[in-house]
Order: C-alpha cells, then sequence, then structure tokens
C-alpha cells in the first residue's frame, strides 16, 4: 500500500469552539505563528450548518491558505 500524499490533521493541529458570530458568520479560522489553528463555529445556526461550516474550515486548514509567504 502506498503512502497518500494528503495533508492530515491530528487532535494536536487545532481546537474549535462554538461561539456567538454575527448571523452572516458560518465560521471562521485564525491560525498562530506555530500553525495551530483555532476554529470559531457560529453556535447560533442549525447543527447541520455547523457540520458544513467546520468542514469548509478545515478545508481552509488542510489546503494551507492561511500561508503568508504568498
Amino acid at each position: 500500500m502506498g503512502r497518500s500524499n494528503k495533508p492530515t490533521l491530528t487532535d494536536g493541529d487545532y481546537c474549535v469552539r462554538l461561539i456567538d458570530l454575527d448571523p452572516t458568520v458560518r465560521g471562521v479560522t485564525a491560525m498562530d505563528n506555530d500553525g495551530f489553528a483555532s476554529v470559531y463555529i457560529n453556535s447560533r445556526h442549525s447543527y447541520d450548518r455547523q457540520r458544513k461550516a467546520f468542514i469548509h474550515e478545515i478545508e481552509h486548514i488542510l489546503h494551507d491558505d492561511f500561508d503568508n509567504e504568498n
């Protein structure tokens, strides 16, 4: 079996918090200088919308959308 080149995440790479955000905001991710991500999901939204927002934010992390070098 070959190894995958897909990036992976562990619990030590991020934390998720449900917080009250503006109703127009589904989720936000903040990356610190050490590469640790804090994912904030809007607690005012339905479970389904929260789940979709979480997946969306994790995709940002996996695609390294926070690289400030570019």
